[in-house]
Parts: C-alpha cells; sequence; structure tokens
C-alpha cells in the first residue's frame, strides 16, 4: 500500500510539474508576440504612412519596428514602401530616455546636407510631451511647435539627447528628422 501512495504522489507531482511547465510556456510565448495594445505606453510609427502601434514595453515597440520593416519590405499590405526602411528616431516622455516611447521608422537613413528628410505630426497624446530623443539612422531632430513642421523649430538635437532642456522640453507638436 506504501508503494501506492507513492506512486499517485508521484503522479500529482508530475502532472503539476507539466502542468506549470505549460504555463510558463504559455507565458512566455504570449509575452513575445505580445498583440498590439492602443494604450500601451510604448509606440511604434511609420513616417510615410502613420501606422502606428502600441505596446506595455519599449522592446515590445522596437522589436515590432524592426519586424514591420523586415516583413514588409516592398509589400503595401504593411506599409514599408522599400527594402530600405530604418529606424530613425525614439521620443520620450522623460528625461534620460524614460516614460512612454514613441520609436519611428522610414524608407531610408537621413543625408548629411542638412536638409528635412521626413516629418510627423505628433498624435495628439504625444503633443507637448517630448523631452528626450533619440535619431537613429544618421538622423538629427529638430522640434516645432506647430503641427507640419510650421512655427518655431528647434535646433537641431544631436542623435543622442537625453535631456531636452529649456523651453523646448514638454512643446513639440511635430518632429522632424534631418
Amino acid at each position: 500500500m506504501g508503494s501506492r501512495k507513492r506512486k499517485t504522489g508521484l503522479a500529482l507531482i508530475t502532472t503539476a510539474g507539466i502542468l506549470g511547465v505549460a504555463c510558463a510556456a504559455t507565458l512566455t510565448i504570449g509575452s513575445a508576440g505580445a498583440a498590439p495594445d492602443s494604450t500601451g505606453s510604448h509606440c511604434a510609427g511609420n513616417v510615410d504612412n502613420d501606422e502606428q502601434k502600441c505596446f506595455d514595453t519599449q522592446a515590445e515597440a522596437e522589436a515590432y519596428a524592426a519586424q514591420r520593416i523586415k516583413d514588409g519590405a516592398g509589400s503595401a499590405q504593411t506599409g514599408v514602401e522599400q527594402p530600405t526602411d530604418v529606424v530613425i528616431g525614439t521620443l520620450f516622455e522623460n528625461w534620460r530616455f524614460g516614460g512612454a516611447s514613441l520609436t519611428l521608422w522610414g524608407s531610408r537613413p537621413c543625408n548629411d546636407d542638412d536638409t528635412a528628410e521626413f516629418y510627423y505630426n505628433l498624435p495628439q497624446e504625444w503633443q507637448g510631451k517630448v523631452s528626450a530623443v533619440q535619431g537613429w539612422a544618421e538622423c538629427d531632430v529638430v522640434l516645432h511647435d506647430k503641427p507640419y513642421i510650421e512655427g518655431e523649430g528647434s535646433q537641431p538635437f544631436p542623435q543622442l539627447t537625453p535631456v531636452i532642456d529649456g523651453p523646448w522640453n514638454d512643446i513639440a507638436q511635430s518632429v522632424e528628422f534631418r
């Protein structure tokens, strides 16, 4: 009778272990392929067609942008138009690249000729909230106090600007990439 109890106990432990592994695998898979959340605080957007999806983490937003670039090259279905698409910048709500983020991609890297390559009108929830920027693909970032890069424009912020100090903190309504 003692061995029957041991076998039953072992079966229960084994079953619980298998269920635990299955639950952990489901959670891991669910996190890796997280669905976009329109209310998430970390978003990815295409400057060419205003496509935007939001996620719970910055890593998920960056992975989404990278995947859209990789999978959608040349596909009208995804809005990515050429295989040269690249992430051109990330905007942050707080200093030192903290808080909510908005990662943007475009159809090519920026040139070195100080002309606007791309512009992006910030969605309502981002207007007046940019406090740090990261320009990528050789892009510097210029903030504007009006939509459509009208009104006053800031000096070009270099590729990594952890603190937007002074009058340009929390004022931008549109962004230019040069």
